[in-house]
Parts: structure tokens; sequence; C-alpha cells
């Protein structure tokens, strides 16, 4: 089991999202609590962002995506919910590089 916990921003991105991707996101953070770091996959690094070591989930049929960060403190999974929006343009990606720097 995981620690799920939502950046301040991402907060903000889930708070604007529709019912429909916000009912998503609530499955995929339930997901994460019991799944953790097995489920996502690494959006890598790109010449607009550098997010190795990050993990995205994304719905093809909605359209949307959320980039997450996994951690650890001792035998407790953290899982930091760094950007959640639509696919569009790697816009997502540009979003969580410029809130990775942020939060250096």
């Amino acid at each position: 089991m995981a620690q799920v916990y939502f950046w301040e921003e991402a907060e903000r991105d889930y708070k604007k999202l529709d019912g429909t991707m916000k009912r998503w996101v609530e499955a995929a953070e339930a997901r994460l609590i019991v799944r953790g770091s097995e489920i996502g996959k690494d959006p890598g690094n790109t010449h607009y962002s550098k997010l190795a070591g990050f993990k995205e989930l994304k719905n093809h049929k909605i359209g949307i995506r959320l980039i997450f960060k996994v951690s650890s403190e001792g035998n407790i999974e953290i899982i930091e919910i760094v950007a959640i929006g639509k696919r569009e343009d790697e816009k997502i990606f540009r979003t969580a590089e410029n809130r990775r720097k942020k939060h250096l």
C-alpha cells in the first residue's frame, strides 16, 4: 500500500476537471494506493521535459494524463501526483517539467 499526495498545483488541476475526468482521477488514485509504483509508464526524457524517474497514467478514451513521482520513506511508498491534464500536444509533460524544476 502506498500513500498518495497531490502537489498543490495538481489539486488545482483536479478542481478544473469535469465529472468524468474527476472520477477517473479518483479511480487512478485508488489504484495507486493499492499498487503503487507497479503501475504507470516512465515518460523518460525528451527535448522538452526531463521526467525520467516519474511515471504517467493515461486514459485514451477521455483524453487525460496523470504524472506522478514515486519515492519511499522506510517501508512506506510515497506517490506524489504532480500534474493532471488533457492529452494534447504533450502540454502536460511541459507542465510537469516546470513544476519539477520549481520543487527542486
